[in-house]
């Protein structure tokens, strides 16, 4: 009877595990192996932790500006598991923000973009995109003075876009202002939108890594001993050994996220009062570096000059190839990487512009 059910569910599914083994594997470098080549793996893992615990806070959670608050009330303080549910939502998203943060810098500074794999960059920019818009869309649902506040102030830096701001601010308030159709308009960003234009942008990216293969960074000497490594211990394939390590890694992840969610659980805020403007009121740590240039350039100058960096970073492999390597070549003979040199102080510069505003 059993080998009855199983011909049939063959017949039904006529599946080579063998074929699916070989399919999922992809040989890797052997400098793969180091834990920073797992943050990109990490950002998708933990995406999946959110998602799991979004859909169970979604069970309670009212998108309307007279319930939002007080059903965020009733997670923390009397739904079953549901101060933890929301505190590990909350670190979550701080730590996808960081990996990702930690992916695109280990790509940089390795040079990964180079050599025909602007795809691949650009698809992360994409995702760096479209991942600090959940994270932002995420707390302006707490119906608090923070995500009040916030929807606010976004929907009027959206407004001061050239050409598009008028219909953008429309689009992304349900109206000219805050109103009843807001909270819903944002529940649908965080929950319909962006996460299918992430797993959009993901499928986008993955096709670009297995087009091109991962990149292998390092000098001659360092390529040459891979390939020595590589003619003595066989290929590192990324099912199982790369896929098991970047487990293994999350997993670690994981439990610090709980442990934190534990230990510095999220606290409620303050009902929002559209009447009442805070004194000091600011955005989350990864916003803290544009919410300093639009301190320093106000109004609708400021907006473009953070629009052009952004422009700037998607085009980045582009500006590498064609302005810094040929700055390079004429001034330094190819022995100085004025792309990492301006990266890096640019790193610095939006690191010290979030430092001054945490105080």
């Amino acid at each position: 009877m059993r080998r009855r059910v199983t011909n049939k569910l063959l017949e039904a599914f006529p599946i080579d595990i063998q074929d699916l083994y070989e399919k999922a594997g992809e040989s890797l470098p052997h400098s793969a192996k180091r834990w920073w080549w797992c943050w990109g793996g990490i950002v998708g893992l933990i995406f999946g932790l959110q998602v799991a615990t979004g859909l169970l806070l979604a069970f309670y959670y009212r998108a309307e500006p007279g319930t939002a608050f007080e059903s965020i009330r009733y997670i923390t303080e009397n739904a079953r598991f549901g101060l933890f549910l929301r505190s590990v939502h909350n670190w979550g998203a701080t730590f996808m923000v960081t990996f990702l943060f930690l992916h695109m810098l280990r790509t940089f500074v390795t040079g990964s973009y180079r050599e025909n794999r602007w795809g691949t960059w650009m698809a992360g920019v994409g995702l760096l995109g479209v991942t600090l818009g959940l994270a932002f869309t995420g707390y302006a649902l707490v119906g608090d003075t923070v995500s009040y506040w916030a929807i606010v102030v976004t929907s009027n830096i959206v407004g001061a876009v050239p050409i598009i701001g008028g219909f953008s601010k429309q689009l992304f308030l349900a109206g000219d202002s805050f109103n009843q159709a807001t909270l819903s308009r944002m529940y649908a960003f965080h929950v319909q939108i962006m996460p299918a234009a992430l797993m959009g942008v993901v499928l986008v990216h993955l096709m670009f890594v297995r087009l091109h293969g991962m990149h292998k960074p390092g000098t001659a000497a360092d390529l040459a001993a891979e390939e020595a490594e590589t003619s003595s211990k066989g290929s590192h394939e990324f099912f199982p050994n790369h896929a098991m390590s970047e487990t293994a890694s999350f997993l670690y992840v994981a439990v610090i996220i709980m442990l934190l969610a534990l230990a510095f659980p999220v606290a409620m805020g303050i009902p929002f009062d559209p009447a009442v403007t805070p004194e000091h009121i600011k955005p989350e740590w990864y916003f803290y570096a544009v919410f300093h240039i639009l301190k320093l350039i106000p109004g609708q100058a400021g907006v473009v000059v953070t629009l052009l960096l952004g422009v700037a970073m998607f085009f980045w492999p582009f500006i590498d190839q064609y302005i810094m390597q040929p700055i390079d070549r004429a001034l330094f003979k190819g022995r100085f990487e004025t792309s990492l040199l301006v990266g890096m102080a640019t790193l610095a510069v939006f690191l010290l512009w979030s430092v001054v505003e945490s105080y």
